[in-house]
């Protein structure tokens, strides 16, 4: 199906196909357009169920989740039109559904990828990520990352070993042992302390009071390295225990 628009040469007729993001982004153009926070990863070695899983956050009374994707990674990303709507599996809870992820099984292809979804008067749309499964799968190295536990429930978090030019920002989960999301921050050094904020850059678990860890108990902290591209280059997962 095709929805047809006039330029301003009414003699000009654009024919938009009506499952591209393009089309969809006009057809919610009475909503406020907002950020969606995402990226994507290739599964660690051994899944053999799926290769690749895009992250996203879901705001509070987030619905009307959509997937977009490319035919093939030769594409302008900027381009609206390149992507189309494409159906998912069911998306899977990560840190008990703070986040969630699809998963994707790839023939072949690595493809530009976008997803939508609405809150209350807004369409968010994350920014192009560009798959990366067979040409730079992601790396898994939790030996990267140290845990300075001086300050013992006060831990600095660091991961001065990454060198990957590619990587643009970091993003760093604390849980605890049932799964449940402590803190989510986002930083451009290789470095963070719990929970000093002076160095982050986007913080998903803003919260008041700030959160707290308790003294001798375990935790989990999670890293991704991520490109400018949205590809994760790096992730690992450590624990610790509060001292």
């Amino acid at each position: 199906m095709l929805f047809i628009s006039c330029s301003k040469n009414e003699t000009d007729i654009v024919l938009t196909p009506v499952n591209t993001l393009d089309y969809y982004v006009k057809e919610n153009s009475e909503l406020e357009r907002d950020i969606l926070i995402a990226c994507a990863a290739s599964e660690m070695p051994g899944n053999l169920d799926f290769d690749v899983s895009l992250f996203y956050y879901p705001v509070e009374g987030a619905y009307g989740f959509t997937y977009f994707e490319s035919e093939n990674g030769d594409i302008d990303p900027n381009d609206f039109t390149e992507y189309i709507k494409k159906g998912t599996e069911t998306p899977l809870p990560v840190f008990n559904g703070y986040l969630m992820r699809y998963p994707f099984q790839f023939e072949d292809k690595e493809p530009w990828s976008t997803m939508t979804y609405k809150s209350d008067g807004k369409l968010h749309v994350c920014d192009p990520i560009k798959m990366k499964q067979d040409s730079k799968p992601t790396i898994y190295a939790p030996e990267l990352i140290n845990i300075d536990l001086t300050s013992p429930t006060e831990p600095l978090f660091s991961w001065e070993a990454d060198t990957d030019p590619e990587t643009v920002i970091y993003f760093q989960v604390v849980s605890d042992t049932l799964g449940n999301l402590i803190s989510g921050t986002y930083t451009y050094e290789k470095h963070w302390q719990f929970y000093d904020l002076s160095n982050v850059v986007l913080n998903i678990h803003d919260v008041s009071p700030p959160p707290e860890l308790s003294p001798n108990t375990k935790y989990n902290f999670m890293l991704m390295a991520v490109s400018e591209d949205n590809w994760v280059n790096l992730a690992g997962e450590k624990e610790f225990v509060t001292e």
